[in-house]
């Protein structure tokens, strides 16, 4: 990872996601990184493949940092680092790690929230929880299932009213470049889109949270099966995340 953070508004992407509720950064990833990932994440389609997900036209790869190196220094990418810790604070951690991959033919999808906001209760926190990150290991167009998103969503308050399976008029596709960017507030609507097209097309996924939310993964489970993890993909899995303990116990 060759970028240097001197070449990024992090204050300005930081406020961007707070009042737009996601923003793009176009070229963070070098091509190289994008290709090799890629590679890796067919790779794993290809070993973990089951008759649901060739049916359902869609697979999600999972423990990306347990599987490899390239993987874990994305997760801890400086850029992706710094906005998330401007956003939601230094002790900020990742949460939930993967590849999402859509095949041709996939039409299945809805406006939805992601974990933490549909496990809590309304009205919703005040403050920023939690960030999704969008990397691009394609490039996404309106035919091969470009991310719709709703701007200001997050600003509701509330999860998308039903039906949510019906094109919003006020739904943008979020199109763009492998190597390119998306950090998402939390609480944004958005939704997958039908992959028309006749090849697949990959994202990774990553959302970050503040040191107080549980993990929708089990990276720390994740992280003891990584020999000799830095002190950085430590922090950055939950390694140094409070941990329940009994009050007066040794």
């Amino acid at each position: 990872m060759t970028q240097t953070l001197e070449a990024y508004d992090i204050e300005g992407i930081t406020q961007t996601i707070n009042e737009r509720g996601y923003v793009k950064v176009p070229g963070i990833i070098p091509l190289e990184i994008v290709d090799r990932a890629r590679e890796l994440v067919e790779r794993y389609l290809t070993d973990e493949a089951t008759e649901a997900t060739r049916n359902a036209r869609t697979q999600r790869v999972g423990k990306l940092a347990v599987k490899h190196q390239l993987f874990r220094d994305l997760m801890c990418h400086p850029v992706v680092l710094a906005v998330w810790e401007q956003f939601l604070g230094e002790n900020c951690f990742c949460g939930t790690w993967s590849a999402n991959t859509t095949f041709p033919g996939f039409n299945t999808y809805g406006w939805h929230i992601d974990y933490p906001y549909w496990s809590i209760q309304q009205p919703w926190p005040g403050g920023n929880i939690s960030g999704q990150t969008l990397w691009m290991l394609d490039d996404l167009t309106p035919e091969n299932g470009a991310t719709g998103v709703v701007p200001y969503s997050h600003t509701l308050g509330c999860p998308p009213a039903q039906p949510t399976d019906v094109w919003r008029s006020d739904g943008e596709l979020l199109t763009g470049k492998g190597g390119d960017v998306v950090f998402g507030h939390g609480a944004w609507y958005h939704s997958a889109r039908p992959n028309t097209t006749s090849k697949p097309r990959t994202i990774l996924l990553g959302m970050y949270m503040s040191a107080c939310i549980i993990p929708q993964e089990d990276m720390h489970g994740q992280l003891a099966e990584i020999e000799n993890p830095s002190e950085l993909v430590v922090k950055v899995m939950g390694g140094k995340q409070h941990k329940p303990r009994n009050v007066g116990a040794k």
